[in-house]
């Protein structure tokens, strides 16, 4: 295989070579992406070292399992003119607004953006929940595959036909990748009780903020390509390295930069120490790395 060769999208980059790299490897070589992306001359963000630091290739991409099928640019209109230029879910619901957890080293990113968009529908609803269990659906969808990944479309049918635990109930134990069996009653040893969404469906581009100024958070999906992995303040925007895989997210607001850079407002699930407090920024209205093509939400089932 010919050292350059052409990634999804058309980006270009580099083989690592064929042997796995080493923490200390791993640590050089990430430090030189983050020097790489901080000297792009009017880049719209920053990057950092974070938790990834060490972590190796294969580690990272481990984690982005997502299953994104083949979409078409979907470019997001200017923002209604009903709407505020900036806005986050907290400023209209804020006793409803939900932590920053950690996946860890599972490919559970769909689970935890799903969960965390239902747990504050419900709120929003009010009809409160409690915060719903990611491991829920790791353990006992069927549809889906677990630390292995899965996709916004069936676990959300899972939410709508099944329905999740709260976290008190079935309390998160993936973090190593490993999946434990789906639990017959709860840690308490009580019955588990599940909530579910009402229904659920696709969000265009061109109704996301409606959608979300609106009902609330939710969640979608992009292409994660190596130099995400480093971001840690500004409006991301994907400016080097290779295509690592899928990941979803929670979409909570957006706004506008002081230099007119529109972004969407995400939270992320990689704990409080990634990015800035566990949130980040991304381009808006180009469907940067398929941002405005994969959203997807329901009402909570009271």
């Amino acid at each position: 295989m010919p050292d350059n060769i052409r990634g999804r999208k058309g980006f270009q980059f580099r083989m690592l070579g064929t042997q796995a790299l080493s923490c200390t490897e791993s640590a050089e070589h990430n430090a030189n992406i983050i020097n790489r992306i901080n000297a792009i001359p009017g880049n719209t963000w920053k990057a950092g070292i974070n938790k990834f630091a060490d972590w190796t290739p294969e580690q990272k991409r481990a984690i982005l399992t997502v299953d994104i099928p083949a979409h078409e640019i979907d470019m997001a209109p200017d923002t209604p003119a009903n709407l505020p230029d900036t806005f986050s879910y907290g400023d209209k619901w804020p006793t409803c607004v939900g932590p920053v957890r950690d996946q860890a080293q599972c490919g559970s990113c769909w689970a935890f953006a799903l969960s965390e968009v239902l747990s504050d529908r419900f709120c929003i609803a009010g009809c409160p929940s409690g915060m719903l269990s990611p491991q829920d659906l790791v353990s006992c969808d069927y549809l889906d595959s677990g630390c292995d990944g899965g996709s916004l479309s069936s676990s959300w049918s899972w939410a709508k036909s099944k329905g999740l635990a709260t976290d008190k109930c079935i309390p998160y134990t993936s973090q190593s990748g490993s999946v434990a069996a789906c639990p017959t009653k709860c840690v308490d040893g009580s019955a588990i009780t599940r909530y579910k969404a009402k229904s659920y469906s696709h969000i265009s581009a061109a109704n996301m903020q409606n959608e979300i100024y609106t009902n609330g958070p939710i969640e979608v999906a992009f292409d994660v390509y190596e130099d995400f992995f480093h971001y840690s303040s500004g409006v991301y925007k994907h400016v080097s390295g290779s295509y690592e895989g899928g990941h979803a997210v929670v979409a909570v607001g957006w706004g506008v930069e002081k230099d007119g850079t529109k972004y969407w407002l995400i939270q992320n699930s990689w704990g409080t120490t990634w990015g800035m407090k566990g949130f980040f920024k991304i381009l808006r209205g180009t469907d940067e790395c398929g941002i405005e093509s994969m959203a997807y939400a329901g009402p909570a089932q009271c």
